[in-house]
Formats: structure tokens, C-alpha cells, sequence
């Protein structure tokens, strides 16, 4: 065939996710990824906003209440995901993602019928496990269909999207919140009626029908041939670059850790220390993540997409520098008793922190093949899960019960946060030592 017939042929109607590494036309695709992470983070975070009338309908300590929010949440998350991301490498993210999408949204509905801790664990794993599959199937993708030169950029669309996500959870929750308590929840055919914290669990899964439609025209890159003898899988290529890896992996813990936590229990701090009702604390937190944390997150994935060569070692310069900025403003935030200050210093924290969300996810796609992505990712998530979500918001409730009380979870918020800032603030330092700038060498004239 002749280059003149070729370029006169009419290009075919690209479908999500087609087209050249380098074309715009995967920026539907990163968009729906966005929004699926989205997704994943409303159905996550609503037990935050109902926190307080969960715990007072079931009789709940706050060592369960962060049981909840954090560790039954990661335990099968977490042992889930390498596997997952080994099929998403392999050519499965489509499939990955469905099947994720129909059980977390399942999970969700189950927590809003649970009579008892115990099936809101199980409601809490269940989602745990649907949701394993959404980081490394996204980044799969993205490595593969989206535009290389945006890497960051791409991967700060997926992080502002969970964090949107924390947002509608608080904003949509707390004013869905307060209009079924204007109501006096929902009324049901035999009569009984349904309490208003459980019916947006209920609720909360349906726009992942939406979803699911959409997933289905996503365009899958062909699986990658069989990789051949001595070839480097995740886990190998990690540990052959674990002095990079590791503290790396060390500052992301501890920024993670600040950003679930954070969110996991401000509701409750501003409802026990200010006075707010469930839902006004829920609206007004939402507020100001929606500002807030997308300032934080485009402005580092634009920092590091300008930086490209040294993308490498500014992204964990980037997390160093959060982690530390991180603890001024929790012990504003937590300490001051005029509330518009502490809210104040609560926005100031959001931005910061969606400043160590694309630095800590888009530092493992500079140091890994693209090959690779899926399954690095997924070992790297699930060890961030098991460390940080399923201990911060944890350690956070033990600190309320057993020192500082009801009433001190200010103080609670300072004293874990200074402590994760500071250790991920060294780790993230010698993240950036052990990364050396790529030369490369000059052809032979």
C-alpha cells in the first residue's frame, strides 16, 4: 500500500482509550478513570460523615469507628491488589475494573443494612476487596494509552479525583444527610423506616451502573507478550531498586497516612470541638476540600510534568517538603478555638497534602517501566494500604480513647501528625538523595 492511499483512508471514530502514547485522545479516558476513583472514594469516606450517628445507633468506641474507617478497609484491599495488578499488566484492566465496580457497590449496600459491628466489617472488607482493583487497572491504562509527556499530569487527574471524591462524600453526604433528617429518614413498604445514615449506603452505589456502561467501551492495550527467562517481575525489579524504593515508599506512607486520617475524623473533630451538627460539618469540610485539594494536586502535577528529566528526584523533594509544611498547620487547625481560623488552617492542610498525592503515586511510574506500572503500583498501594490506612485513622480513635479523650482530638491530630511528618520528611530526603538525574550519553560524531 502506497503512503498517499494510506493517508487518504478516513481514520476510524476512536474509542476510549485509543490512540498514539502521545495524541490527546486519551484525555476521555483519563477523565473516566478520574471519575471511577471518584466513585470509589464517595462510597469510601460516606462513613465519615455518618460517624456520629452510626457509632450512637450501635453503641460504637472510637478505637471501632477507626476499625471501620481504616484497617477492615485495607486487610483484604491491600492482599488483594498485586494479583489484580498482575492481570491488569496482562491485558485485564476492563475486566478488573467491572468486577470491582459490582462488588464494591454491593459492599456499600450492606453497610447501610448492617445491625451490628460485625457486619459492618464485613461490609468494610467487602469493599475493601471490590475496590483493590481500581489503582492498577487505572495506571495500567494510563501507562499504555495515555500521553507519556503528562504523565503527572495524568496521574494528578486520578489523585484530584479521589479527593473530589472526599469532597462529594462530606458536600453531597452532609446535605443528603440533613434532608433525610428534615424527613425522618425513608419510610418503607411494610412500614418500618430506614435511619437516615443508612439509606445514603443505600443510595450510594447506583451512579456505578453509569460507570459500569462506560467501562465497557474502554479499549484494552494488547497483552504484553510472555515475558522471557531471568526477565525482572514487580517484586524483583522493586528489591533490585529497594534504596530507592524504600524511602520513597517510607514518606508516601506517612503522607497517605496524614491525608486518610485527616479526613476519616475531622467530621467528628469539628462536631465534638465546634459545636457543628453531623451534617453542617460534612458541608462545610466538603466545601473546602473541593478548593482546596485540587490547588494541591494539578499544581504538582504541573510542577512535575515541567520538570521532565528531573521529575525523578523532584517528586520526592516534593513529598519532604508537604510532610513538613503539613505539621504547622495541623496544630493550627487542631489547637485553635476560634473556628473560621481552624478551618482555615483545615483548607491550608487539604492543598498541601494534594500536593504529596501526585509527588508519592507519580514518583513509582518515573522509576518504573511501563511494563511494570500495573504490577509496582499494586505491590506499592497494598503496602501503603496495609501501613497507613489501616493504622492512621486506627491510631487516631486509640489516642481519643485511651489519652486525650472525647474532646481532645485536636491534640490527637497534632501529636500523630507530627510525628508521621517528620519521620516521612527524612525518608522522602533520602528518597531524593538515592535518585540520580539520567544523563544521556552523546552519539559518537
Amino acid at each position: 500500500m502506497t503512503a498517499h492511499a494510506s493517508a487518504s483512508r478516513p481514520a476510524a471514530p476512536a474509542r476510549l482509550g485509543e490512540g498514539g502514547a502521545r495524541s490527546r485522545a486519551g484525555w476521555p479516558l483519563v477523565l473516566l478513570l478520574a471519575a471511577i476513583n471518584l466513585s470509589a472514594f464517595v462510597d469510601r469516606f460516606l462513613i465519615a460523615v455518618v460517624a456520629t450517628p452510626m457509632k450512637q445507633a450501635l453503641d460504637l468506641s472510637d478505637a471501632r469507628i477507626g476499625l471501620l474507617q481504616g484497617t477492615a478497609f485495607a486487610i483484604l484491599h491491600a492482599l488483594a491488589m498485586p494479583g489484580l495488578g498482575t492481570l491488569a499488566d496482562r491485558g485485564y484492566q476492563r475486566a478488573v475494573l467491572l468486577g470491582s465496580l459490582a462488588l464494591w457497590s454491593l459492599a456499600t449496600l450492606l453497610a447501610g443494612l448492617a445491625h451490628s459491628f460485625a457486619i459492618l466489617v464485613v461490609g468494610r472488607l467487602a469493599l475493601g476487596l471490590g475496590q483493590a482493583g481500581v489503582v492498577p487497572s487505572a495506571l495500567s491504562l494510563l501507562a499504555h494509552r495515555g500521553d507519556r509527556r503528562r504523565t503527572a499530569l495524568s496521574v494528578a487527574f486520578l489523585t484530584a479525583g479521589g479527593s473530589l471524591g472526599r469532597s462529594v462524600a462530606l458536600l453531597g453526604g452532609g446535605a443528603a444527610l440533613a434532608w433525610l433528617v428534615a424527613r425522618g429518614g425513608l419510610g418503607l413498604p411494610d412500614g418500618e423506616t430506614l435511619a437516615p445514615w443508612r439509606v445514603l449506603f443505600v443510595f450510594a452505589g447506583l451512579p456505578n451502573v453509569v460507570l459500569a456502561l462506560l467501562v465497557v467501551a474502554i479499549v484494552t492495550p494488547r497483552p504484553a507478550p510472555a515475558r522471557r527467562a531471568g526477565g525482572p517481575s514487580a517484586l524483583a525489579w522493586i528489591l533490585r531498586r529497594r534504596r530507592t524504593y524504600l524511602p520513597h515508599f517510607a514518606a508516601s506512607a506517612a503522607a497517605v497516612l496524614m491525608g486518610q486520617t485527616l479526613i476519616a475524623w475531622a467530621p467528628s473533630f469539628y462536631i465534638r470541638s465546634h459545636g457543628m451538627s453531623a451534617a453542617e460539618s460534612g458541608m462545610s469540610l466538603g466545601l473546602l476540600v473541593l478548593l482546596a485539594a485540587p490547588i494541591g494536586h494539578f499544581s504538582a502535577g504541573l510542577i512535575l510534568d515541567r520538570r521532565r528529566g528531573g521529575r525523578r528526584s523532584a517528586a520526592p523533594w516534593m513529598l519532604g517538603a508537604g510532610l513538613l509544611l503539613a505539621v504547622p498547620a495541623t496544630a493550627v487547625m487542631g489547637l485553635a478555638a476560634d473556628r473560621a481560623v481552624s478551618l482555615a488552617a483545615f483548607a491550608t492542610l487539604v492543598a498541601i497534602l494534594g500536593c504529596t498525592s501526585p509527588a508519592a503515586l507519580g514518583g513509582i511510574q518515573f522509576l518504573t517501566p511501563v511494563a511494570l506500572r500495573g504490577g509496582v503500583s499494586a505491590l506499592f498501594v497494598a503496602a501503603i494500604t496495609l501501613t497507613a490506612v489501616g493504622t492512621g485513622p486506627l491510631l487516631l480513635g486509640i489516642l481519643s480513647d485511651a489519652i486525650f479523650g472525647a474532646g481532645g482530638l485536636g491534640r490527637a491530630f497534632l501529636t500523630l501528625f507530627a510525628v508521621m511528618g517528620l519521620l516521612g520528611a527524612a525518608a522522602a530526603y533520602g528518597a531524593a538523595r538515592s535518585v540520580r538525574p539520567r544523563h544521556r550519553r552523546r552519539a559518537p560524531a
